[in-house]
């Protein structure tokens, strides 16, 4: 559950209950100091992903601050613009990197806590890396995503992402689980590995929603753009509608052409015959079947 905590640069903040739950919990046991610094460093971690993102003119329509760090809901449509998900995916675990090393330069100055600077360190070296693991809704995920997507297609590698993050999430709550056991509690992995696993289904079930929204909006900027980019994809008879959408490139007119076993070609199809079909039939119908 999220508890909205305001506007942020016209962005929607939010908390999720049990973070919120987490950071009293902490501040009731006397690590308020600790909780002031880890909600700290979550803020600077999704800022730098704010501004870099307001930079490169791509809306963030909310933060969410969660038991496994934050969550910025981007457009969707970013995904379908590579080069600009990498930037702003790893904007994030760069600020906390920088912010890691400003704690270990001062670590050795009688100035500050020690403790608290030792503390602060371990913070942002681990949003940092933690965050850079190949897995969705994690920044590396995101950016390993932007890195891909011209070679195998956004949906394929957004599946592959999701997969990777709900492993993540098993592992993440299996290590939670062995720690209690042992007397060593951490109740971030514990509660926030079925989280983070649950999140990477979302992000797997956004595939199909995310391609259906870039035909939508590819159809009414049409005309607005006067020339588009044509590709063609080869595609099996049999294979569902839902295999197809995600390889379908904003800025690209696609034409399917539709082959049988022996590749021989039995017809094409264009974007607006698979966006007719996806609402007259729905994502399962196989290709073949849609050929007059």
């Amino acid at each position: 559950m999220a508890i909205p905590a305001g506007r942020w640069a016209g962005t929607r903040v939010g908390v999720h209950g049990l973070f919120l739950a987490l950071l009293v919990a902490a501040a009731g046991l006397g690590w308020g100091a600790q909780a002031l610094l880890v909600l700290g460093s979550l803020l600077a971690h999704e800022l730098a992903h704010l501004l870099v993102a307001r930079l490169l003119e791509v809306e963030v329509e909310e933060i969410l601050l969660t038991p496994v760090g934050g969550v910025a809901r981007m457009d969707p449509l970013l995904a379908d613009q590579p080069h600009l998900e990498v930037a702003v995916a790893l904007a994030g675990p760069f600020q906390s990197g920088l912010l890691a090393g400003l704690a270990y330069l001062l670590g050795g100055s009688s100035f500050w806590d020690r403790e608290l600077v030792r503390f602060f360190f371990e913070v942002n070296a681990s949003l940092a890396g933690f965050n850079l693991l190949p897995a969705l809704p994690l920044d590396g995920g995101r950016a390993l995503r932007g890195l891909l997507a011209h070679r195998y297609g956004t949906g394929p590698v957004s599946r592959w992402m999701a997969w990777s993050g709900r492993i993540t999430g098993g592992a993440l709550t299996a290590w939670g689980l062995v720690a209690l056991a042992a007397g060593q509690p951490y109740p971030a992995a514990v509660l926030g590995g079925p989280y983070l696993f649950w999140l990477a289904g979302q992000e797997e079930q956004q595939v199909l929603l995310r391609a259906t929204a870039g035909l939508l909006r590819k159809r009414r900027e049409a005309w607005q753009r006067r020339v588009l980019q044509a590709r063609t994809l080869v595609v099996g008879a049999e294979v569902p509608l839902r295999e197809v959408l995600p390889h379908l490139a904003r800025r690209s007119y696609h034409l399917i052409l539709v082959v049988d076993r022996h590749l021989v070609p039995l017809g094409t199809l264009s974007e607006p015959r698979l966006l007719a079909a996806l609402e007259e039939f729905g994502p399962e119908v196989p290709l073949g079947d849609l050929l007059d």
